[in-house]
């Protein structure tokens, strides 16, 4: 390999690199999601636009283990597994949540669909940014399968 070709495909991984980190910077999760008492580091969340729920707007916030960000619509396969355990929440632009679906790897079934077991406080949509903290009241039980969500967070708006 030539020492031009070298530094071309040196460059090339570093841009690409760069830009992870720059989607990466850009959102922000941490704290605790448990399923039938196992955690799972979710380390992703994007903010997408929902579908109407009774006739008002929606905003889907999808939480994974793995890296969703090229996905233009990751909660579907999110859900399914494909970026580790998953927690996906549908929110209205007040922060009130809607939907939330559940997809835990210790889960034998999934998704579980529990709207009324988690609860948004500290919620902000300003400047571009979403932020809050999802949180249920304690563990919750759905078809002998566990989870508690105790999560703080901060992306990019839709």
């Amino acid at each position: 390999m030539s020492i031009q070709r070298f530094v071309i495909f040196s460059a090339s991984i570093v841009t690409l690199l760069s830009a992870a980190q720059l989607r990466a910077a850009d959102s922000e999760v941490s704290g605790v999601f448990k399923g039938n008492g196992q955690p799972a580091k979710l380390m992703f969340v994007s903010a997408h636009k929902g579908a109407p729920v009774a006739g008002k707007e929606t905003i889907k916030l999808v939480f994974t283990e793995k890296d969703h960000s090229r996905d233009a619509q990751p909660d579907l396969k999110a859900l399914f597994g494909d970026y580790g355990s998953a927690l996906v929440i549908g929110i209205q632009p007040d922060g009130k949540v809607v939907t939330c679906d559940v997809a835990h790897e210790a889960h034998k079934q999934k998704p579980i669909s529990s709207p009324a077991s988690v609860k948004m406080s500290e919620f902000k949509n300003e400047g571009g940014q979403i932020s809050g903290k999802i949180a249920t009241d304690g563990k919750e039980e759905a078809f002998g399968q566990t989870w508690e969500v105790n999560l703080t967070f901060k992306t990019k708006a839709p």
